[in-house]
């Protein structure tokens, strides 16, 4: 009840128009913070048959909702777009806003929650996770034998599921960061993303957030590898298909205006670097003509 309730405050928070400037008032923080200990309360005492339900809540209440706020609400995001400005003034002048600030807080805070939550899970349920991942509860050798674990076969999918959701979760967060000026966590989202991917390799979510944070590198061809990685997953994601269509869209497009282009004499580097876009544009062009139009 204590969610629930909660949770209907904070829709009410965000449903108000002037959301972005109510968000990260002390009150509204702390009703966060409440919530999300509640939800991880939940998560060990009915691990089963509330756990993945407290985990959704938690990450969208607590920490997706409000960035998706900051990023699409016009008002709030207008210093992050002035912050890739080329004029060094208008950058200086909104890169120390207070909603940055609060917003960039909201980010590190998230990363140190979730590094937290998924060293005690495995802390609590024992679990073996040094072969997947670099972020593990090592048990100090000197205290001797472990206690057993008092856990069911399902608690225990849970527990390995909920610390793949963690790390999905922390590549996210990185991701986000990585879109602030001044800021370069690409390689650490990868890592996470990839870590997610060691734990349950048969999820294919975290190909999903890859080809987002490739974004247009290589003219796309990254991303979409990443995309078609996540679609032939044991678990694919449903995303990934529109995801993948917008750039097979993109690819006709440039592919199309690379044929009208003039040919023009151009230098040996340039030329080089238009044989490189032409291939790899065609080649992106190709894989969308060989896909099958069930979608």
């Amino acid at each position: 009840r204590a969610v629930v309730e909660a949770v209907h405050r904070l829709d009410l928070i965000l449903g108000n128009k002037a959301a972005y400037q109510e968000v990260f008032k002390p009150e509204n923080i702390s009703l966060r913070n409440k919530l999300r200990e509640l939800c991880v309360k939940l998560m060990f005492l009915h691990p089963v048959d509330y756990g993945r339900k407290a985990e959704e809540l938690l990450w969208r209440k607590v920490y997706y909702e409000v960035i998706q706020l900051i990023k699409t609400n016009k008002k709030a995001v207008t210093w992050i777009a002035l912050t890739h400005s080329p004029f060094s003034s208008l950058q200086h002048i909104h890169s120390r806003s207070t909603l940055e600030c609060a917003y960039r807080t909201h980010l590190i805070a998230g990363i140190g929650f979730y590094q937290h939550l998924l060293l005690y899970i495995q802390s609590h349920y024992q679990l073996e996770l040094q072969c997947c991942i670099d972020w593990t509860h090592v048990t100090d050798p000197l205290i001797g034998c472990k206690k057993p674990v008092s856990a069911s076969e399902k608690e225990m999918e849970w527990a390995q599921m909920a610390c793949h959701r963690c790390l999905v979760y922390l590549g996210d967060l990185a991701r986000y960061q990585n879109e602030l000026a001044g800021v370069d966590t690409e390689l650490l989202a990868e890592r996470f993303y990839y870590q997610a991917l060691s734990v349950a390799p048969q999820i294919g979510m975290p190909f999903n957030q890859l080809g987002t944070l490739a974004g247009s590198k290589y003219y796309n061809v990254e991303a979409t590898y990443c995309y078609l990685r996540c679609i032939q997953s044991e678990v694919s994601f449903e995303g990934a298909y529109g995801n993948l269509k917008r750039l097979y869209d993109k690819a006709a497009k440039m592919y199309h205006q690379l044929k009208k282009c003039e040919t023009r004499k151009l230098s040996p580097s340039k030329k080089r670097c238009k044989d490189i876009k032409r291939l790899l544009v065609s080649f992106m062009y190709l894989q969308s003509l060989l896909q099958p139009k069930s979608r």
